[in-house]
């Protein structure tokens, strides 16, 4: 009798690790929303502590009541960016929040820009922040913010786009900014 041996090499999951909210060892060691509340946080302290509000609102816009009637249309942007790409991840199999990939969303509104809810969080959140509590201080941190998702979220991420899908991605990474606002706003093409 002859007896073969089946080996079984199990696959890594293909998914990144991150902090919930916070860890450092994670690929992603902080989750991008919570840098964003981290952001607006620091920009409170800083009011705080210096006890400067940094105004850069001018009337009409400066009135409580139009500050927060813009950022509740930005959250709306926000929000219907988000929505646009959950659907678009679950179409191309893959998710929000750091799941497992199995699929490249290349789609609406990921034929825009490849990181619109990055771009939503960097070019619509931070400044309706900034806009609500009317202080330039979020601002102050945005290139901090810009830094950390676009040189360590992004990065951790297409480094894993590009050992999953390969040429597929790499293709699309070439046609595709990785941040763009104009982006977000491009109507996709009806056929």
């Amino acid at each position: 009798l002859r007896h073969t041996t089946l080996v079984v090499v199990a696959m890594a999951p293909k998914r990144l690790t991150v902090g919930w909210p916070i860890d450092f060892s994670a690929d992603v060691p902080i989750l991008p929303p919570f840098a964003l509340l981290l952001t607006f946080l620091s920009s409170l302290v800083m009011w705080f502590v210096t006890k400067k509000r940094l105004r850069w609102l001018a009337w009409p816009i400066d009135s409580k009541w139009v500050r927060i009637a813009a950022f509740v249309g930005a959250a709306s942007v926000v929000a219907s960016v988000a929505d646009a790409a959950s659907k678009a991840l679950d179409e191309a199999g893959s998710g929000v929040n750091f799941t497992e990939v199995t699929g490249l969303a290349v789609d609406f509104p990921f034929d825009g820009t490849r990181n619109p809810m990055y771009a939503v969080l960097l070019f619509v959140a931070t400044p309706a922040l900034a806009m609500l509590i009317d202080s330039a201080w979020p601002f102050v941190f945005l290139p901090l913010l810009y830094a950390y998702i676009s040189d360590i979220v992004i990065v951790a991420e297409e480094k894993l786009l590009l050992e999953t899908f390969g040429k597929a991605y790499a293709t699309y990474a070439k046609e595709t900014p990785r941040l763009s606002v104009t982006g977000v706003w491009r109507a996709k093409d009806e056929d």
